[in-house]
């Protein structure tokens, strides 16, 4: 279309008229009919071996460009436009009326190809072909377009999902399996929908390849499909809580049908694998990155699942499995990348599991309880005696059996040092995980166990240390040192490898409660006393600095080699300073339930920083992204702007390239999908709402919040970013980055990471400091204001305040107060 042809009209698309050149010229005469803005704006544009330089007009809609195009003889194109799209040439990106205007301002290479219903229709055929190289190249671009919404509900719609689980099901190794595996990782990571005919034999399938298969290719994505499916039951489903009714009652807005799976369904075939929870923990210390956060992220999603029934079972399994080594390995190795949120998940997942444990009372009707007491009295060597009854009055309410006679009485778990005969509820405190840690201490050395036992049965009455009661105490003394009774499971924003061993904790602080009852010389009516010193050496040991910075050797001779009376000089010191209202159960209770309190108004807080937008530096250097795309853009030395009037919202993906303009504008949408941003020169006012922000990032594909502390920068308009201070990291994948942006000041930093974090369906773990700080410090306020129970309804305020006379003199002087 020529100049001439366009007629008065402002002119959409400006190519020459001469016949003779695939290349051409624009013509001079066309230019003034076009928007001045779009005078430098020159873009090529190839069908098959034919290619032209054209105006475009970004205002139109694409189709209407498209129709152009076909009519363009210089193209030769014979086919209507309806089976034709437009693509980026460099990346095969889809151009629609999102990107376009932002593709041709960047100067974008077009082509003309099939649109996704013929590409679709042609893909379905190729997934059904007999070729082994037809299925492989046809594996390989469906693990891109599938990620495009308009190709993939043409791909469900002619069945292209079942032909796809079909390659899978029909391949054991390769390529074209790992390609389809991934193309699968990649529809249930995209979109609600299509892939809710996988059934039980294809999660078998996907199963057994994660424990055959050591190659990289088909282990992550295998272990994506797995990790989808386990938080897809019908509690996961967004719709959930939400279902609207019409008048007659019925539902409205049912969940989508792909949230029909969850733990239950998928730990089936896990158990048709022996092999497979001991291969996935293996994984967790894989040289791949990726492969170890999805098998990590698999660990998380299952124990946050678990049903109730199971829930004993997995988890013990797992403990057997050393998959709490792996993870500590993994805090002392990968500290501070893209694995932290990960590990912090792990570790809030064994908060959640000792508080449920710990929740979990003790009864003789639980095969597992009984068998541990019965271990436990067994490995103590010893038997049961028949003692007189001092007082028979009593013996029935102390629990012991008595003779026919009524005079005698049978002691047996007061032998093993429990108050009374009733060993089940002596663990009322601490639940199945007192007796756990008190069954693991016996098990760690049997023979140290009866020795310990003989002795103090041998010891006078009055001298004996009660063993299990001892145990149970340590066992309260770490669960509140962790914070594990109050449920506050988000409030440790470091490692904890110590917490990963509580059982070998608990054994290192039993042996101390022991030896110091030994060094003080302690009777009975000492327990408390004693208990107080164990108490004190826990925090000490644990809780002066971080326990990364600990090693087991440190932690090993803080409780076998620390001296008596230094221990209790450093109590008294501490009492002098410390009030003992904390230890009380009532306390800590209140703690948990204001700490959560406050996790929920910062929560607010930060998200509410978000929507209220801010400016950030840009990252000059962007890693880690769409490596296809920024490779083809420097290639051209072209770069990408943003132009904020006249466009509609483009959607940003792993085809960004690196920005050039120093600021930019982040705000969060009202819905909390998405996050909106331009680029800009200067710090210039932003209006309220999204008007002036074009581009967009999808918040679902983000995965990953990662962040680099440091020293602030300067804040002067327009100043570089240097070093990686202060960097917020959106992740897709450890591979790649959808967005970094650098904050103003450590302030920025935390409410941004965090509120990021917060807005994520799993985790929502603190990682910053200063969150976790102010959410600490508002807990702290509101116990002391509950204590203090300051509601001022009896105070009479008077009407009016008289103001005190002046001095009469200047012979006075402030009092320091």
């Amino acid at each position: 279309m020529s100049a001439s042809q366009a007629g008065p009209s402002r002119t959409t698309l400006h190519t020459p008229a001469s016949p003779t050149a695939q290349q051409s010229y624009i013509d001079p005469a066309a230019a003034p009919l076009a928007s001045p803005q779009l005078a430098n704006r020159i873009n090529l544009v190839t069908y098959k071996q034919s290619t032209i330089k054209a105006l475009i007009d970004p205002s139109l809609p694409v189709q209407d460009v498209i129709r152009q195009l076909c009519a363009n003889a210089h193209l030769g194109v014979q086919e209507p436009p309806a089976l034709f799209a437009l693509r980026d040439d460099d990346n095969d990106e889809l151009i629609d009326d999102a990107n376009m205007a932002k593709k041709i301002e960047a100067g974008a290479n077009f082509k003309l190809c099939s649109s996704p219903t013929i590409e679709a229709a042609d893909m379905v055929d190729k997934l059904g072909s007999c070729d082994e190289r037809v299925l492989k190249m046809a594996t390989y671009t469906l693990q891109r377009l599938i990620r495009e919404a308009p190709f993939t509900n043409e791909f469900v719609a002619r069945g292209g999902v079942r032909e796809l689980l079909n390659v899978i099901r029909n391949h054991s190794s390769g390529n074209t399996l790992a390609y389809a595996l991934t193309s699968c990782q990649n529809l249930m990571d995209g979109f609600e929908y299509g892939w809710d005919i996988i059934d039980a034999d294809i999660v078998a399938k996907v199963v057994n390849l994660l424990v055959s298969q050591e190659r990289i290719n088909v282990c992550r994505p295998a272990t994506a499909i797995l990790k989808k499916l386990v938080v897809s039951g019908p509690q996961d489903s967004p719709k959930m809580g939400r279902v609207l009714t019409d008048g007659s009652g019925a539902a409205s807005a049912a969940p989508p049908p792909v949230y029909r799976y969850g733990f239950d369904f998928v730990y089936a075939e896990f158990q048709r694998e022996p092999l497979f929870l001991q291969t996935l923990t293996n994984r967790i210390g894989s040289s791949d990155t990726t492969l170890k956060l999805y098998s990590l992220s698999l660990i998380n999603s299952l124990l946050r699942n678990v049903s109730d029934e199971l829930f004993e079972s997995f988890t013990s399994e797992l403990e057997k499995l050393n998959a709490s080594k792996a993870v500590a390995w993994l805090m002392d190795s990968h500290r501070g990348d893209e694995l932290a949120s990960s590990i912090l998940d792990y570790q809030t997942n064994v908060i959640r599991t000792a508080h449920r444990r710990m929740r979990t009372a003790v009864t003789p009707t639980d095969k597992r309880h009984v068998h541990a007491l019965s271990y436990i009295w067994l490995q103590a060597k010893i038997s049961d005696v028949v003692v007189p009854n001092k007082n028979p009055a009593q013996t029935t309410l102390n629990g012991a059996s008595r003779t026919a006679g009524g005079a005698t009485t049978r002691y047996k778990w007061r032998r093993i040092g429990f108050a009374s005969e009733s060993a089940a509820k002596e663990f009322g405190r601490t639940g199945w995980l007192g007796l756990l840690c008190l069954e693991s201490f016996v098990r760690s050395d049997p023979d140290l166990y009866a020795k310990i036992i003989l002795e103090q049965i041998n010891r006078p009455e009055e001298r004996r240390c009660m063993f299990a009661r001892a145990s149970i105490e340590v066992t309260s003394i770490l669960a509140d040192h962790w914070d594990i009774e109050s449920g506050s499971f988000t409030a440790s924003t470091s490692y904890l490898p110590f917490l990963l061993s509580l059982t070998k904790v608990h054994n290192l602080a039993l042996r101390f409660f022991l030896r110091m009852w030994n060094e003080s010389g302690a009777a009975a009516s000492d327990f408390s006393r004693v208990s107080a010193l164990v108490r004190s050496q826990v925090h000490d040991a644990l809780g002066k600095q971080d326990e990364v910075s600990r090693t087991w050797i440190d932690l090993e001779d803080a409780f076998l080699h620390s001296e008596y009376r230094t221990v209790r000089d450093r109590q008294i010191k501490e009492l002098e300073v410390d009030e003992d209202y904390n230890s009380k159960a009532s306390i800590r209770n209140l703690r948990g339930r204001i700490y959560r309190e406050s996790y929920e108004f910062v929560r607010q807080q930060r998200i509410q920083c978000l929507l209220e937008g801010a400016w950030f530096r840009n990252v000059v250097a962007s890693s880690a992204v769409g490596a296809g795309a920024m490779g083809a853009k420097q290639r051209r030395g072209s770069t990408s702007t943003v132009e904020t009037t006249n466009m509609a919202m483009p959607t940003i993906s792993n085809g960004a390239t690196a920005p050039t303009k120093p600021w930019r504008f982040y705000r969060l949408a009202p819905n909390k999908k998405f996050l909106y941003f331009c680029d800009s020169s200067d710090r210039v006012p932003i209006r309220g709402g999204l008007d002036d922000l074009p581009d967009r990032i999808d918040l679902s594909l983000v995965t990953e919040i990662s962040h680099h502390g440091g020293a602030a920068t300067g804040g002067g308009s327009g100043g570089a970013a240097t070093g990686r201070e202060l960097v917020i990291s959106l992740l897709q994948s450890p591979d790649g980055c959808v967005a970094e942006m650098q904050a103003l000041n450590a302030s920025q930093l935390s409410e941004w990471t965090d509120g990021l974090n917060m807005l994520r369906d799993e985790g929502g773990v603190v990682s910053t400091r200063e969150t976790a700080d102010l959410i600490n410090m508002l807990t702290e306020i509101g116990i002391k204001v509950k204590m203090l129970d300051l509601t001022g309804e009896q105070i009479e305020l008077p009407a009016t305040v008289q103001a005190p006379p002046l001095p009469s003199t200047t012979e006075f002087f402030f009092a320091e107060l």
